[in-house]
C-alpha cells in the first residue's frame, strides 16, 4: 500500500517529479507537477489553467520510459496537499497482474 508519509513535501515537486513502486501490488508509479501554458495563439485575455498533479501507474518491472504508454494510466489532481492525498487513495485502488509484465 502507498501511504502519503512516502510521498515528498509539496515543495519538491515544483522541480522534480517523485518515482516509486509497490511490489506487493506489482505497480509503478510517477508523480509530477503539470504546469499548463497556453498557444501561442491564444486570445490575450484566456488564463492558463491552474497547475496540477499528474500521476501515471505501470507494472512493473519496466522504467516509465522503457513501458510501452497503452500500458500507463495516468491520473490528474489540483496541485494540493488534498489532491496528493487523492492520488494515494486512486493509486491504491490499482493493480497489475504478473500477465502484464510482458512488453
Amino acid at each position: 500500500m502507498i501511504k502519503r508519509e512516502r510521498l515528498l513535501a509539496l515543495a519538491f515537486y515544483n522541480k522534480e517529479h517523485f518515482s516509486g513502486s509497490d511490489s506487493e501490488r506489482n505497480l509503478r508509479y510517477r508523480i509530477e507537477k503539470v504546469v499548463p501554458k497556453l498557444p501561442e495563439d491564444a486570445p490575450e485575455d484566456e488564463e492558463p489553467e491552474d497547475p496540477y498533479f499528474q500521476a501515471t501507474i505501470w507494472p512493473e518491472p519496466y522504467s516509465f520510459e522503457k513501458t510501452d504508454d497503452e500500458k500507463k494510466i495516468t491520473h490528474r489532481e489540483d496541485f494540493s496537499e488534498e489532491g496528493l492525498c487523492a492520488i494515494v487513495d486512486w493509486m491504491n485502488e490499482h493493480s497489475f497482474e504478473k500477465e502484464d509484465w510482458k512488453r
